[in-house]
This record gives C-alpha cells, structure tokens and sequence, in this order.
C-alpha cells in the first residue's frame, strides 16, 4: 500500500481570502505546468504537512483529517499533479481515471489562445464596460422578444429539423460552431481582463476540444482564475461565455427580422433555439461542471463543491454502516444527489440515442454506464471505508448488495392486467339516410320510420308515367321506329323508379324482432324533418349476440407469447370468474391511437352472475405471461418504448 509522497518544489499555496468569502480560501498553483486549483484551509494544511512529513499517515495526523478524508485527498492531488507517490511496492505510478471514464469523456488540449487574448484586450476591455454591458443586455433581449413573437415560425423551422440534408447541416453546423467560438472567446477575454484588473499575469490560457459522450464540445482552461480574490470576477468569468454567446444570438436574430435572408433565415432560427437549448440544459445547470457550476460556487464561496459532496456521500453511506466519522453537510449531500441524478438523466438520452441507432450500441452505453454511476461508486466507497468500518459490517454490506442485484435477475411468474367489457347485445345506432320526417307510429318504445311524401309522390307519378307507355307500346300499327322510342323512355323511368324505391327502401330501418329499440333524439323530433347531418343518433337498436368480451391494450404491451387462454373477473362482483378464448389474432390486428382492442369468448357457457349483469359491464382480463425477472422486464419496456411499430410481425 502507498504510504509515503511528495510535494514538488514547484508547488505553490497562495492565500486568496476576499473579504466576502465565509471560510479562508487559497489557490495551489504547479508552476511546471502553469495549472491552478482552488483549495479549502483543510487542503491547504494537509499538502504542507505533506511537505514537512513526506508520509501520509504523519500529514493525516498533523492536519487533523480522518483517513478516509485523507485517502480521497489524495487521490484527488495525485491526479492533479500536486503531490507524487514516491512509495511504489504495489507497482502503482499515481491514480488513473477508469477506461469507461476515457470512453464517455476526452479532453485534448489544442492552443495557447494568450497571444489572441492579448491582440483584442481592446475588444474584451470594450465588452467588459458598464454602457456596452447594458447594451448588449439589451441587444439579448430585443433578441429574446422576437423570438418569443415568432413562436410559430420557430415551431415549423425545428419540424424542419428531421428533413434536414447535407447542404442544410453544413450550414446549420458551421454557425453553431461560430456560436461555441464565440462562447469560448467570452471566457479567454474575461480571463484576461480581470486578471489584469486584480494585478495577475494572466499566462498562457489553453484551449482545446472536449467530446462527451460522442458529441464535441470546445473547452478553455481558466482555472487560474481561482487565484482572484473578487468572487464576483470569478463568477464574471465563468458567465462571459453565456454572456458573448447571447451577444451574438441577438446580432443573428436581428438580422433575421431586419434582413432579406432567404433560406438562411430558418437556419438562423434552429441554432438559435437549439443553442438556447443546449445553454440551459448544460452549461447553466449546475448539476454539471460547466459554467453554471462554477458561476455557483464562486457567488456561494463554496470551491470544490463536487468534489465535497462526492466525500459527503461517502461518509453518509459509512455512517449507515456503523463508521464513527463526522455527519457531513446537509446542503452537500443534497448537490451530490442532485448532480447524481441529473448524470443518469444524460446516460438515459445517450443510451436512447444509441439504441435507436443500434440495440447492441445501447448496449455498450448501458454496461458504460452501471460501471460509471453503480460500480466505480461502491468500489471507491468500500476502498475508502475498509478501514473505518469492521469488516463483517462491509461484508454484510456487499452479501445484501449482491443479493439485492441478484434478485433483479432472478425470473418471477407475471401476468398481464387488462381492461375490458362484456357484451351480450351488439348495438347500433340510426340517423336519417337523407333529409326526411321522423315518425313513431306505434308508440315511445316502437322503432322510427322516416318519411317523405314528395319521394311517394314521385314513385306514384313514375308508376303512372310507366304505366301509360306500357299501353300505348301494346297499341297495333306502331311502327319499329314508335316503337323502340316508347322502349326507350320506359327504360328511362324504369331507371328513375328503382333509384326511387331504393331511397324508400333506405328510410324503413331493418330491426330483428329480439332486438330492443332505445329512441334517443327520436323523441322529440317526431313529425319533424331531419337532415343527414343531424350530429346525434336518433336512436340505437340492441341486438341480442352470443355474450364475447372486448378487451383493450396499449401496442406495446403486445407480444408474440400472449397467451390465447386467460380469466376473467367481472368488476362490480369479485367473486364472478370465468374463463376466455381471444377469437381474434393479435397478430393481425391494427392499433388506433396506440391502443389495441381484442374479442374474445367465453370457454364454456356464462355464467349466472355475468350473464345478469348489464351490457357493456366492466371486467378484467389476468392473462398469464412466461417467468421473467426485472432486469427482462426492463430490457422488453424500452424496447417496446423504443419501437415504432407493432413488435414482432404476422406468423405465415
């Protein structure tokens, strides 16, 4: 185990204490390699003990830390190049991020951007006035204002997004870019400005490209701004990005509302707005390092908040198993669970993605994932607590983890709970064939007729007509010529009178003599004309069916081993179960609004209970499902989440 190490002669602790800051505050500067890192007192103390002992088991006593604290201490210099393990028995050079880490998040450093810094102090000394503050704040939100009054074009130019090609990307991704420049060119310049202004060499500022789960991201190294005893100048730092990058949205978004652009204006529109985006969900959230996090830290005077709240974890989650160490602070336990979170919420999207483009790509980011976020957590924890805690404590720990992990593996019996009805009368509903009278001659229950004298009068006038060329084509002496005419206008309203009787025919309604006939707006329009468009049904007509039940599903719910066999319980009486049979293939159906309806009939007759029930009762179908654990049930919800048609296709 490593026990001794060094601090580098190059090494630097300078005391940064503003008057606002509610704790001493210092800065650890290597100058070899020009980095700065903000430290606590406690930090401070432990790397000059480091120094004057050279192991760490004596820094740890003469610092007054808790090994635990210790340990993650100096894990944490280690990485940063501040201290160096000079004991390597176990072949260890210095702590190394996990390889999954590697495979999510890279960083490559690319430039020194000092020599531009210093060619534009005028531009950045100009930006950083009150009167141009105002007016660019201003600018933002002229920009901020039309936009919010374009709401409409901004929703059609972001449902354009899915039809995008390459000569509209290369566009769209060349101003994005543009805009991240102009971000990044925010903070160098405020860097710059407010060293200069606190009497600092502001030294190289390196900037470089940073990609985070697939997706590039331009970064600069400011953490020599740590060294500034003005916390609102470090906050002024790390919101100049935002700050540049609003500027230059509204320069766009003027010249979108005063400008002729052509098809570059919809571009204009989707940047802006995904860039909006992209600030809010990122680089404002302090759940994550970027600018709102340290913006955060510097207003509070909180330095190092991540990695408090990640030492705060630890020493709660030893707490429960019985360690005797300090009760960590309330608020960084709550950021700690909080920037948790928010970093499951972006491997969810990842994940997402990358299953949509391939399951076995979302596969990779889900095993990335548990290792980041479940494993590399319990294991720092464990190795930080194994000497704080007694062993069968850990064990008990770690055998009622792999427990738990196990049972989400193990297969249990399901079933599927469906809704549904039971019916023993199908219904259907009347409305007027045409524009006629609605009549009920034989009382309130009788079925309705409809009526139209002017079509009886017509079929009477046709009938007649028919009936006169019928006898003058019996009259002896016609000639072929007479003849065929008289033929000829016969057919004529031979045609007009079926159409006729066929539109009678249509205004007397067919009811089965065991069907019930239910008036509905039939009543009170009786003896009134009706047109065709009348919006409510003038009455319904159940008829007596053989009793089936209908049950409805969501489309993802569908799969290939449904069982065709399940039981059913009708809701008002529990104790009335029977069995079912879908008539229907599941596999040929077609869904509606994402919902699936089955029919199925009972295995064997009704029984009393259900059969006395009302048409259309409610019921519950329990249909059997094969054994499955959690971690399958997951696996089957997003893919059926992440499908985008019926899961398996119609057996041949």
């Amino acid at each position: 185990m490593l026990t001794t190490a060094r601090v580098p002669s190059a090494v630097k602790i300078v005391d940064v204490t503003g008057s606002m800051d509610p704790e001493q505050r210092f800065v650890v500067t290597n100058e070899a390699t020009g980095r700065h890192f903000s430290a606590n007192e406690a930090t401070a103390n432990f790397i000059e003990a480091l120094r004057e002992a050279g192991t760490v088991h004596e820094a740890t006593k003469k610092a007054g830390l808790s090994p635990i604290h210790a340990a993650n201490l100096m894990d944490q210099l280690a990485k940063q190049g501040i201290v160096a393990w000079t004991d390597n028995s176990d072949g260890r050079t210095e702590p190394r991020g996990p390889i999954e880490g590697k495979l999510v998040s890279l960083r490559a450093d690319l430039a020194n951007a000092a020599g531009l810094a210093r060619r534009l102090s005028w531009f950045g000394s100009l930006m950083f006035s009150i009167p141009v503050a105002l007016l660019s704040a201003a600018l933002a939100l002229y920009g901020l204002a039309i936009l919010a009054s374009n709401s409409d074009k901004i929703r059609a130019s972001l449902l354009n997004l899915a039809e995008l090609d390459v000569g509209s990307i290369l566009p769209a991704a060349g101003l994005f870019i543009g805009l991240k420049v102009a971000h990044e060119l925010g903070h160098v310049m405020a860097y710059r400005i407010m060293c200069l202004r606190e009497g600092y060499d502001p030294g190289p500022i390196r900037v470089g490209l940073m990609i985070f789960a697939g997706t590039p991201f331009p970064f600069t190294d400011v953490t020599g701004a740590w060294r500034l005893r003005s916390r609102w100048r470090r906050a002024l730092i790390g919101a100049a990005g935002i700050y540049f990058e609003l500027v230059t949205v509204g320069v766009l978004v003027l010249a979108w509302e005063h400008l002729d652009l052509g098809w570059f204006e919809t571009t204009i529109l989707q940047v802006a707005v995904f860039s909006g985006a992209m600030t809010l969900l990122f680089n404002l959230n302090p759940a994550v390092k970027l600018d709102g996090y340290y913006i955060l830290t510097d207003l509070l005077g909180q330095p190092n908040l991540a990695g408090r709240a990640s030492q705060a974890a630890r020493t709660w989650v030893g707490r429960q198993l019985g360690a005797d160490l300090p009760k960590p602070k309330e608020y960084e336990l709550a950021y700690w669970v909080i920037a948790y979170l928010y970093r499951w919420s972006i491997f969810v999207g990842v994940f997402w993605i990358a299953y949509r483009l391939d399951p076995r790509l979302g596969s990779v980011v889900a095993a990335i994932s548990g290792m980041l976020l479940i494993v590399r957590p319990i294991i720092a924890t464990s190795r930080s607590l194994q000497t704080r805690i007694k062993h069968w404590r850990l064990g008990f720990g770690f055998v009622m983890l792999g427990a738990l992990l196990g049972l989400l593996f193990v297969p249990f019996q399901s079933r599927l709970i469906l809704d549904g009805q039971i019916y023993t009368h199908r219904t259907s509903y009347f409305w007027a064939p045409e524009t006629a009278i609605v009549a009920q001659t034989g009382g309130v229950s009788a079925p309705i007729v409809f009526e139209q004298p002017g079509l009886k009068q017509q079929k009477l006038e046709l009938e007649t007509r028919l009936s006169i060329l019928q006898s003058l084509a019996r009259t002896p002496g016609l000639s072929a010529t007479e003849q065929a005419g008289l033929m000829s206008d016969g057919a004529g309203l031979e045609k007009q009178l079926f159409e006729v009787n066929s539109r009678l025919a249509r205004l007397e309604p067919k009811v089965h003599a065991t069907a019930t006939f239910v008036p509905i707006a039939s009543e009170s329009l009786s003896g009134a004309w009706v047109r065709s468009d009348y919006p409510e049904p003038l009455a319904a007509l159940a008829t007596p069916v053989p009793a089936f039940v209908t049950v409805r599903m969501e489309q993802w719910r569908l799969e290939e081993h449904l069982s065709p066999s399940f039981r059913v319980r009708m809701t008002n009486d529990p104790t009335c179960e029977f069995d079912a049979r879908f008539s229907d293939e599941w596999s040929e159906t077609t869904a509606r609004d994402g919902i699936i309806e089955l029919d199925a009939s009972p295995s064997k007759d009704l029984p009393v209970c259900a059969r006395a029930s009302r048409n259309g009762a409610a019921i519950v179908a329990r249909l059997p499902l094969p054994p499955r654990s959690v971690i399958q049930k997951i696996g089957l919800r997003m893919d059926r989440l992440l499908q985008e048609r019926l899961p398996f296709e119609a057996k041949q």
